[in-house]
């Protein structure tokens, strides 16, 4: 074996190792590890911790709602009735899963990344077809679309979950920021 063979065969085993095994196998590298530990970590402080909305429209101190339901202005908890407190949970949880949707998007991106370029570099070595690795990745890429659409179609309930908590808790109204365009702009194609 060539020195250039070497280099050019390290890397990709070095690579091989890190993201899993061969067809069929269902070791896990670190990286794939580690994308399922940011899943799970983001889920748990989706779970625990306030949902931060930034400031209002017009400069309003930061606004957060907690896991309880709670509406804070400024570090400050806005009396709630139950119905509102209602309405700031149902808000909240529309909120989690579309976060929690686009944060699983974006590592679902660094993942289909990491296989791509496993897999080029694989192929490479091994002499295959790069149409047959493209098209596993363009298989790859359609879950990541249906994914995206999800989302968007996920706007909706949003959107009209703030809308009731706006109407229902004036104070909340500087932060209810997503409009009927926000959601026509998420379109994504099947």
């Amino acid at each position: 074996m060539n020195r250039l063979s070497l280099i050019l065969i390290v890397p990709v085993l070095a690579l091989a190792a890190c993201t899993g095994g061969g067809e069929g196998e269902e070791r896990r590298g670190p990286i794939n590890t580690a994308l399922d530990e940011a899943r799970a970590e983001i889920r748990e402080e989706f779970a625990t911790k306030n949902m931060t909305l930034g400031r209002g429209a017009k400069g309003e101190p930061r606004a957060e709602i907690s896991p309880q339901g709670d509406l804070l202005i400024g570090g400050e908890a806005v009396p709630l009735d139950a119905a509102q407190r209602e309405l700031v949970l149902a808000y909240r949880t529309e909120l989690v899963a579309v976060a929690e949707t686009g944060a699983n998007l974006g590592l679902d991106g660094a993942s289909l990344a990491t296989d791509a370029v496993g897999a080029a570099l694989k192929a490479a070595a091994r002499g295959e077809d790069p149409a047959k690795i493209e098209a596993e990745i363009q298989a790859k890429a359609a879950g990541m679309k249906a994914s995206a659409k999800a989302l968007c179609d996920r706007l909706p309930a949003l959107h009209a979950s703030q809308q009731a908590l706006a109407e229902a808790v004036p104070a909340f109204a500087p932060y209810a920021g997503m409009d009927e365009q926000d959601v026509a702009d998420c379109k994504i194609e099947p």
